[in-house]
């Protein structure tokens, strides 16, 4: 496959459903924004912060219509907060009705890969997702926010491997009600306000 924009190869990256441009780093999606095993809803609201990744704004985005979090739309990962991811993981592989993804060995290559955390800017923790599937994620212990890849977090639901029971998760995660009043808070930070606006938590 030639990219669209240079005409360069573009490689597959191996279980996130897209490609990259080996010369200038365009991607190429074989899912569109809102495919069911990852939907993502734009806001068109920016956050103020870039993507760890790619440097683009990050926007705030609905994932699969009820999880608020801070998407890149240039390479489709986004920051969510630690604690829902998970619950996100137990809900949706307890109410996944799919068959089950065939197992890939981890890509070691992505241990290499190292973020800057959106809210902080300090280094975060790059390691495999200690759960279902091979993904590997970034997280920041210090802002309690995690970067995932495009595709990751379905890798993840549709791995094989123990399912919980439906509507047995011990919480649920609820959404910051006034989004709007925060983000014209002009005395926060643009990270402490990224933060809020996924956790509904003030810092």
């Amino acid at each position: 496959m030639q990219c669209e924009k240079c005409f360069g190869e573009m490689i597959s990256v191996p279980n996130r459903r897209h490609a990259q441009c080996r010369g200038c780093g365009n991607y190429h999606f074989d899912l569109p924004l809102e495919d069911p095993s990852e939907p993502l809803e734009l806001s068109g609201q920016s956050v103020g912060v870039i993507c760890p990744k790619c440097k683009e704004s990050l926007e705030f985005a609905t994932l699969h219509g009820r999880w608020r979090v801070c998407l890149c739309k240039k390479c489709r990962g986004y920051v969510i907060d630690s604690g829902c991811l998970g619950v996100i993981v137990h809900e949706l592989r307890a109410n996944y009705r799919g068959e089950d993804a065939s197992p890939v060995p981890l890509n070691p290559r992505e241990l290499d890969e190292h973020r800057s955390c959106p809210a902080c800017d300090q280094w975060m923790e790059t390691h495999p997702y200690h759960g279902p599937g091979t993904a590997v994620i970034n997280s920041c212990s210090a802002c309690k926010v995690t970067w995932m890849d495009h595709q990751e977090l379905a890798s993840i639901i549709c791995a094989p491997g123990f399912r919980p029971k439906p509507d047995s998760s011990p919480f649920r995660v609820r959404l910051n009600p006034n989004p709007i009043e925060l983000q014209d808070d002009r005395l926060q930070s643009p990270a402490k306000l990224m933060l809020q606006l996924i956790t509904g938590i003030s810092m």
